[in-house]
């Protein structure tokens, strides 16, 4: 059974990915799961398909004991679907936030 997880307190995450192409109107639900756990951490909304190439960065808080992160859907069946195209990126460890560059320069 999936759960959602509650957010006592949280890290940002990024979503990124190229959207489909075609001719698609609707929105898809695209779930952040928690492998470790089974639970539903985030979710983000996009374009079933757009007419030409549109890369997406988005951020995304989850809990900050999130472990190991995918993103997808769920077919009819309640089973997860990892998606081809999206991934999560966790923040990078021992780096400030918008750090650039090589540490210790």
């Amino acid at each position: 059974m999936m759960t959602y997880a509650t957010l006592s307190t949280g890290m940002d995450v990024t979503v990124r990915g190229v959207l489909p192409i075609g001719d698609a109107t609707e929105h898809i639900t695209y779930f952040i799961l928690d492998a470790a756990k089974n639970a539903i951490v985030g979710q983000v909304i996009l374009p079933a398909a757009v007419k030409r190439s549109h890369a997406v960065a988005i951020t995304v808080k989850v809990p900050s004991t999130a472990g190991s992160l995918a993103i997808g859907t769920f077919d009819d069946g309640g089973n997860f679907q990892a998606s081809g195209f999206l991934r999560v990126e966790a923040p990078a460890v021992g780096r400030p936030s918008g750090a650039i560059g090589p540490s210790g320069r």
